[in-house]
Order: C-alpha cells, then sequence, then structure tokens
C-alpha cells in the first residue's frame, strides 16, 4: 500500500483511497464525505489522523516495552531514563 514509487495511475489512485480510508476511519465518516473534501481540507485531515495514529503507536509501543520489562524485573521498580532531555533545552 505505501510505496516510494508510482509505476501507473492505478497505484496513485489506491494510495489516494488508502489516504481517504485513514481519513474516515479516523473521524468516523463515510469515504463520500472524505471524496467530497476541498483538498487542503483532505490534506489537512490527513496529515493529523496520521500524526494521532504515530502517537497511538508510540504509546503502544511504550506500553509493551513496559510490559516486557515488569515480566523481566517483577516487583522491583523500573526506572525510565530520558535521553531527549538535553535536547528539551536547545
Amino acid at each position: 500500500m505505501e510505496k516510494e514509487q508510482f509505476d501507473e495511475s492505478s497505484d496513485y489512485n489506491l494510495q489516494i483511497q488508502y489516504w481517504a480510508y485513514i481519513i474516515a476511519t479516523h473521524y468516523n465518516i463515510s469515504l463520500a464525505e472524505v471524496y467530497a473534501m476541498p483538498r487542503p481540507l483532505f490534506q489537512q485531515s490527513f496529515t493529523w489522523a496520521m500524526v494521532v495514529k504515530e502517537r497511538q503507536n508510540k504509546r503502544e509501543e511504550e506500553r509493551r516495552e513496559e510490559q516486557r520489562l515488569r515480566a523481566k524485573v517483577g516487583d522491583r521498580e523500573i526506572v525510565k531514563l530520558d535521553y531527549n532531555f538535553p535536547e528539551d533545552f536547545d
């Protein structure tokens, strides 16, 4: 679904359908409503849907990692290190 290069117009059309599906499922609207959107609104809606999806994926990954660590260390305390701390002041 997510190609780096489109070989023919059907690839491009399939990609647009995929993006429309992401928007429709994120905002809980119909595909007809998505296709009726003006192009700038479609682009903005897709961008925000992808941002939210990425954040959800990151939280889910963090949750799985925490569960893995808890299974490994048992009742001992888990202390997370924030390696981004110096970057927060840039």
